[in-house]
């Protein structure tokens, strides 16, 4: 009989602290209180953030439509400023289109409507041409982009469905050289060497794959917790040998293949 009311008893205390604890923090869960912490930090967050749309004809036009969605998913915990986050949209197919640029548009509705404006290209796959067009022009000055001596992070987000009809290591490897992260998000039946060659290491924290189109909006929280969190990589001496990880109000040290710490 004691084992019976042990076994109740616990989870009704469990229970009363977590009642307890709740009444503490607001009645908000760990979960909201994290989510919380996340939308503060994204608060007046310094960012030059450039996304990438592939826009060839193996997208389909339904596809297109959600990859919009996602974009405008995003632009809900960003905090869009002229000393805040700035936001550029460059979509590919046989040539590069520049939506807007980092220095176009100061509000958020502003760059909403030009999401949805956005058309469709329908024509080739030129993954590298549109990360050069990036790192020569998308994050210069001229076009927005922040002075390198402010350490303001400069991201490229790049959606593709990892079919490039040119080449994309070598380019990659200079963006990502010259100080630019870029989080690599394949869809579909992607040839995954070729995404892991677009991305910054370590892959498994920059690269990413959904079966289809319709499911790049589950990466919304993923990407929340990895632009809102504090850059302390970017803006701290961390230490680090070879790869820093920004994690969640810290971060980590990680080595290059074949190493170890």
């Amino acid at each position: 009989m004691a084992l019976v009311n042990t076994c109740i008893v616990l989870p009704l205390l469990f229970l009363a602290t977590e009642a307890v604890e709740k009444r503490q923090s607001g009645g908000k869960t760990e979960a909201e209180i994290h989510a919380d912490l996340l939308k503060e930090a994204c608060h007046n967050k310094p960012l030059d953030l450039v996304f990438i749309i592939d826009s060839s004809r193996s997208v389909r036009p339904y596809d297109f439509e959600k990859v919009k969605e996602f974009l405008i998913t995003m632009l809900t915990f960003l905090d869009i400023g002229p000393d805040a986050t700035r936001v550029g949209l460059i979509q590919y197919g046989s040539t590069v289109k520049n939506e807007f640029s980092l220095k176009t548009y100061k509000k958020k509705s502003d760059i909403e409507r030009a999401v949805k404006r956005m058309m469709h290209l329908a024509t080739g796959t030129m993954t590298g041409l549109a990360i050069q067009y990036a790192m020569n022009i998308a994050f210069s000055e001229t076009e927005g982009a922040r002075p390198s001596y402010k350490f303001v992070p400069r991201i490229i987000m790049i959606v593709t469905d990892g079919r490039p009809q040119d080449p994309v290591a070598e380019i990659s490897a200079k963006a990502r050289n010259s100080g630019i992260l870029i989080f690599a998000v394949g869809v579909g039946r992607v040839d995954m060497d070729t995404l892991k060659s677009i991305g910054s290491e370590p892959h498994e924290e920059h690269v990413f794959l959904v079966a289809n189109f319709s499911q790049i909006e589950t990466l919304t929280s993923v990407f929340q917790n990895k632009l809102c969190a504090p850059h302390l990589c970017s803006t701290s001496e961390h230490g680090c040998d070879h790869f820093c990880i920004n994690t969640p109000f810290s971060y980590l040290c990680r080595c290059k293949q074949g190493y170890i710490l």
